[in-house]
């Protein structure tokens, strides 16, 4: 019987794409985006670690966790802009009698 050698994928791709679709997805969301950034930012480290654990690279991997930082910072930056915008309305006079 004859062995095949099959090539071996990447192990950590699969990680890595959802990385990615998680950080762009996170991107056009921006409250609930802090959720999905912070999934897409714990998938693509460990989609990192594995494929450097083979010698592979991990584009998609670096590409999901640049877009999941970004998506986390414009969240909490929309969310603080929010909570401004409220506070000082609420300490605004209210002009109807």
């Amino acid at each position: 019987m004859e062995t095949q050698n099959i090539p071996q994928g990447n192990p950590g791709q699969g990680l890595s794409i959802a990385s990615m679709v998680l950080g762009i997805l996170a991107l056009l969301v921006p409250f609930g985006g802090i959720g999905l950034a912070i999934v897409g930012l714990v998938l693509g480290a460990i989609g990192k670690k594995k494929a450097a654990e083979v010698g592979k690279t991990s584009g998609m991997a670096t590409a999901g966790i640049v877009c999941s930082i970004i998506a986390l910072a414009w969240s909490i930056l929309c969310a603080l802009m929010c909570a401004g915008i409220l506070g000082s309305a609420a300490t605004v006079p209210s002009m109807v009698r």
